[in-house]
């Protein structure tokens, strides 16, 4: 065997691979058209139960919904990965903290 017949091989696939390379178009560059956002909306109603809804719009895409029911916390639903379902966060943790007086002086 030629002590140049493996550098023949690398030479005929480095051509093979450039030829390739050079076979497809450079796509052309598109340019983004600047979005303008509009302000986020809110619309707030009272159901007949007492509970105020506030719905949150953007570009009018409902993204979070405020819930205040007349007694209780209120809570947020979020759309949070834009595919349409809302996922309920409680402003409030599951557990409150509980605060006793031990002791007070004057």
């Amino acid at each position: 065997m030629s002590p140049m017949l493996p550098l023949l091989l690398a030479l005929a696939v480095q051509d093979a691979d450039t030829a390739k390379a050079d076979d497809v178009p450079i796509p052309e560059k598109v340019q983004a058209e600047a979005v303008q956002d509009e302000p986020p909306t809110v619309a707030i109603r009272v159901e007949q139960n007492g509970d105020r809804v506030e719905e949150y719009r953007q570009n009018g895409v409902l993204y979070m919904v405020k819930i205040t029911p007349e007694r209780g916390p209120a809570y947020y639903l979020h759309d949070t990965d834009g595919n349409g379902r809302f996922n309920r966060h409680d402003s409030l943790p599951k557990v409150s903290p509980v605060y006793w007086t031990v002791y007070e002086w004057d």
